[in-house]
């Protein structure tokens, strides 16, 4: 009798670890999924050239290079870069109003079989730094540090 109910116990205990082996492993592969999607991965102008997919959906990362942005109609065209590589970058969707050359943007879009990047949604990174408005004044959206 004690043979069987240890017997008992063993396969309780044995579907206990594997229920819960289970549940970690659902909640791990959740908690992954979750934060890869969340992650903004970007490839820089030198790896896109090396590997150019064209049409496939990427995101590029670099700098503005000084003196290359044009407005031409709703179209802006830049230069984006690593330091190394250059790419060309045409959007027509318009870009943030902290855009500007020597500034750090995230792209995305596609790579064209013209050689240049279309872009559908243009980021820009900004410098963190913020600047509380002084007694008496009155903040508006146009305080940028470093502009004045």
């Amino acid at each position: 009798m004690q043979a069987a109910g240890s017997r008992r116990t063993a396969v309780r205990r044995g579907r206990v670890l594997v229920a819960l082996a289970l549940i970690v492993g659902s909640l791990g592969w959740v908690a992954f999924k979750g934060l890869g999607s969340s992650l903004v991965y970007y490839r820089t102008p030198t790896e896109v050239l090396a590997t150019p997919d064209v049409g496939q959906s990427v995101r590029l990362g670099g700098f503005v290079l000084p003196g290359t942005v044009q407005h031409i109609g709703s179209t802006i065209r830049f230069v984006v870069t690593d330091g190394t590589t250059r790419m060309t970058v045409i959007d027509t969707g318009g870009v943030p109003a902290l855009f500007r050359a020597n500034q750090g943007v995230v792209v995305e879009g596609s790579f064209g079989a013209d050689g240049a990047f279309h872009a559908d949604t243009v980021l820009v990174k900004h410098n963190g730094v913020y600047e509380p408005p002084r007694p008496g004044e009155t903040p508006t959206s146009a305080n940028l540090a470093g502009d004045g």
